[in-house]
């Protein structure tokens, strides 16, 4: 196992137990604030939407009905997986400096989830209208995941696998919490999918500054950086054509050249 060499900073970033606080709390309220669209078209279209266009009487639901469904998951989960990284963000400004670019690709990200579902929720609005809800649950766990992995490789790429970890172990935990839930509402959809949203950015909050504040001391206390990507475990394979292997040998010359050359400057000075 070979460790990083000593130019470059070694170890986590550390996080204070406020920071892990602050971050709770940001996940928090960007779950609510996307909760809280959810419940606003879901009381808005409620009336309209179920009297005209609910279930027929074979039990499938309006293709109109299924588009502003799907409308209404896609604005309540895009607005907690864009203030759920924009928040957690203001709470480590010095560690996520690329905001801009983490919600750009978090946006882009959810489209294309969203994309992707589309056909799902139509074929199974023909076959099955009480699995519409777990479809959604798919959705808005799926995108939140991506979401964070993508506000933790921007915000690091060295230690992306802490990331990676953290918000796999939060997905886990708050997939737990939901079917929880779902045992408790007795199967009311509306109940799940507000709860959906908080959950799983609380625990994406919550798990990703404790992992790194857990991994920050077992750094301190063995001294090895297992995470770190520049750590490389055993003997990497790396794959190279002959023409690439004969460039890196010109290169090592040039610099074996150029390095004499300056040697011999230096001499030369008196």
């Amino acid at each position: 196992m070979t460790e990083p060499t000593l130019a470059e900073p070694l170890g986590p970033r550390p996080i204070s137990l406020f920071a892990l606080g602050f971050r709770t709390l940001a996940g928090f309220g960007a779950g609510l604030l996307g909760s809280g669209v959810i419940f606003g078209i879901a009381l808005l279209g409620a009336s309209i939407l179920q009297s005209a266009l609910g279930t027929s009487g074979d039990g499938t639901l309006h293709p109109l009905f299924v588009f502003v469904f799907m409308a209404m998951i896609f604005l309540g989960s895009a607005t907690s997986n864009l203030l759920g990284p924009l928040f957690i963000a203001l709470t480590e400004r010095g560690r996520y400096v690329r905001v801009a670019t983490t919600l750009t690709q978090v946006f882009a990200s959810n489209l294309v989830i969203l994309i992707v579902m589309g056909p799902v929720y139509m074929v199974v609005a023909g076959l099955n209208a009480e699995m519409l809800s777990s479809v959604a649950a798919i959705q808005v766990i799926v995108s939140a995941f991506v979401s964070a992995l993508i506000l933790e490789i921007m915000a690091d790429y060295r230690y992306a696998l802490l990331g990676v970890y953290s918000t796999a172990f939060a997905v886990l935990v708050s997939a737990g919490f939901y079917f929880f839930f779902y045992s408790l509402s007795l199967g009311q959809p509306l109940i799940l999918l507000l709860l959906a949203l908080p959950v799983m950015w609380v625990s994406i909050g919550l798990f990703g500054g404790l992992l790194q504040w857990i991994y920050g001391f077992v750094y301190k206390l063995y001294g090895v950086d297992f995470l770190s990507g520049a750590t490389v475990y055993g003997a990497d394979q790396r794959w190279v054509s002959d023409e690439e292997v004969h460039q890196e040998e010109l290169a090592a010359v040039e610099r074996s050249v150029d390095t004499g050359a300056n040697f011999l400057q230096k001499t030369d000075k008196p």
